[in-house]
C-alpha cells in the first residue's frame, strides 16, 4: 500500500494495516480511534536500532523540557534522561530515517523536528506531560514561531527493556510495552487546531537494564530550528 501525504484529520488513514515506505513495509498492529493512537511494528531493524544507539551514546545529556513561562530549556525532577538528537538529514542513515518516519506518520519530512534520542537508566521515568505547547502558557510562543504547533508524535523503541519502561496513556488507560523496532504513533491536534488533552503520557520508571528511544515530532507546518 503506498502511502500518500495528506492535510486531512486524522492524518493515518483509519483503514490503514500495513504502510509500504520506501524501503520498509510497517505493520498497524492496534488501533484507538479517540484520540488517534496506534502501535506500529517493524517500523526500524534491529540493526537500525543498533546504530542509532551507537551513534548516540557518546553524545548524550541530560534532558530538559520547556519552561511554560519562558520557553527556555530546563532541567526538571519530572524528566530523568540523558538524550542528543540528529538535525533533519544529518547523514545518509538519518535521512534514510527521516523519510521513512515521514511516510509512516502521513506528513511532509519538512515538518518534523530532528530525531531526538533518548536513554533511561534504572529509575529514570518522564512523569505525566504532553507533547503539544499548551497555547496559554507564555512560554509556548516562542516554540510554535517555529513552524507551528506540533501535531503528532512517533515514539520509536530501540531496546527490549529487561524491566518497566512502559509509555502510559492515563486517560485511556492503556500501556504499551518497549519492543525493539516498533513505535507508538499518537496524534494530538487536528485540521482546525483543537488539542486532545486525552494524549497526555508518562514514560514509567526503568526496573532493570536501561531503555533507549527514539522520538519523532511533527509540525503543523515547515520547523525552523
Amino acid at each position: 500500500m503506498t502511502t500518500t501525504i495528506t492535510t486531512n484529520y486524522p492524518r493515518l488513514p483509519r483503514d490503514t494495516r500495513r504502510i509500504q515506505t520506501a524501503d520498509r513495509e510497517v505493520f498497524v498492529s492496534m488501533r484507538i480511534i479517540l484520540p488517534e493512537v496506534a502501535l506500529f511494528d517493524n517500523l526500524l531493524s534491529h540493526e537500525e536500532c543498533d546504530e542509532l544507539i551507537a551513534l548516540s551514546r557518546a553524545k548524550l545529556k541530560q534532558s530538559t523540557i520547556v519552561d511554560p513561562k519562558t520557553g527556555k530549556s530546563e532541567v526538571i525532577e519530572a524528566r530523568t534522561s540523558y538524550g542528543t538528537y540528529f538535525p533533519l538529514n544529518d547523514n545518509p542513515f538519518i535521512a534514510k530515517l527521516d523519510a521513512r518516519i515521514a511516510a509512516v506518520m502521513h506528513w511532509p519530512i519538512e515538518n518534523g523536528e530532528g530525531l531526538q534520542i533518548l536513554n533511561y537508566q534504572v529509575g529514570g521515568e518522564y512523569k505525566p506531560h504532553f507533547d503539544y505547547f499548551p497555547p496559554d502558557d507564555p512560554g509556548s510562543a516562542v516554540h510554535i514561531a517555529k513552524g507551528g504547533q506540533r501535531v503528532s508524535t512517533l515514539i520509536m523503541y530501540l531496546n527490549d527493556v529487561q524491566g518497566g519502561g512502559e509509555t502510559i496513556f492515563p486517560p485511556l488507560g492503556l500501556t504499551i510495552t518497549p519492543k525493539k523496532g516498533s513505535a507508538i504513533y499518537f496524534e494530538y491536534v487536528d485540521d482546525k487546531g483543537q488539542i486532545d488533552a486525552n494524549t497526555l503520557h508518562a514514560g514509567a520508571p526503568v526496573a532493570a537494564g536501561e531503555k533507549w528511544i527514539a522520538t519523532k515530532w511533527m509540525r503543523a507546518g515547515k520547523y525552523k530550528p
